[in-house]
């Protein structure tokens, strides 16, 4: 594991020559085998080009593995440096899938993917974060086609009070929620239903559903609304949460793996601790802004 900036830059030089050179293999072994086979008809021959090429890319995919996991060392620790009471970083480690299903907030694709999890505290309050992907494929029998549910940042707060419904406020460009408002697929206990406020700028922004109307007034206070406005404002994006029993959801669609870094472009130290430090800005600021760690949020 790397702990210098100059080692992790080395290792970028090395990948990305890497790659320039098995690019190059790559297209003349297909130049040479097509000349084999039609010239020659050496179809023996021909099976070494693409076993030589895989040989090739799946030493690139080891470096390349090496070079963001020391990344990653030196940038995020830097990064986080200072900015939570405790923290841990995991880089191969993400949310399990079974996870979120659990949480009956998102619709499931069938591909998933989740890794770079922070865990740790900050003003008394638990959080968990990993970068996730969520998808689904479908195929017309000719092709292929990928819909990106989520390619963004889940995030947990848990905290003491446990709430005996669930409520979900998500952006109105969030497109796959699970609402669980279908009377088909949900028993009458799981189901949540639509509801407005009387900020009538907050329902045009933001959907919501819940299980109990009291509960969710309760929860979505005049102050909660006005700063789920500005956290709008600042994300960009879209984005979703959800309180389910003692723990807060949030769902960020930033369209982007938000801890990878650069294979082929010059950067620096600064600039990739700063880019860092801004996404996990987005845990204190969350705890700030929504105030999580007040009354109405505790038993």
């Amino acid at each position: 594991m790397f702990t210098t900036w100059e080692e992790v830059e080395v290792k970028q030089n090395s990948v990305r020559l890497f790659a320039i050179i098995n690019t190059v293999l790559s297209i003349a072994v297909v130049i040479f085998g097509v000349y084999l086979l039609a010239a020659r008809g050496e179809w023996a021959l021909l099976l070494l080009g693409p076993i030589t090429v895989g040989i090739l890319w799946w030493i690139y995919s080891r470096r390349l593995k090496d070079y963001k996991a020391g990344y990653k060392s030196v940038v995020v620790d830097r990064a986080a440096e200072g900015m939570f009471d405790s923290y841990e970083y995991h880089p191969e480690k993400g949310y399990d899938k079974d996870e979120i299903t659990a949480t009956g907030l998102m619709s499931m694709g069938n591909i998933y993917r989740s890794e770079d999890t922070i865990e740790g505290s900050y003003k008394g309050v638990s959080f968990r974060r990993a970068d996730a992907y969520i998808a689904q494929m479908y195929s017309t029998g000719k092709s292929c086609y990928i819909i990106e549910f989520l390619n963004g940042t889940w995030l947990t707060f848990t905290y003491n009070k446990r709430f005996s419904s669930d409520l979900q406020i998500r952006t109105s460009g969030f497109k796959f929620a699970n609402t669980k408002t279908g009377r088909l697929f949900n028993s009458e206990d799981e189901r949540r239903h639509t509801f407005e406020t009387e900020n009538m700028e907050f329902n045009k922004l933001f959907d919501c559903t819940c299980q109990n109307d009291s509960e969710a007034f309760y929860l979505l206070t005049p102050r909660l609304m006005q700063m789920l406005m500005l956290l709008k404002d600042e994300f960009n994006c879209e984005f979703m949460l959800g309180f389910v029993q003692n723990r807060l959801h949030f769902a960020i669609n930033s369209g982007k793996n938000n801890m990878e870094p650069p294979v082929f472009s010059s950067t620096s130290l600064e600039y990739e601790v700063e880019k860092v430090r801004k996404e996990l800005k987005i845990i204190t600021n969350i705890v700030d802004t929504l105030a999580i760690d007040e009354k109405i949020f505790t038993a």
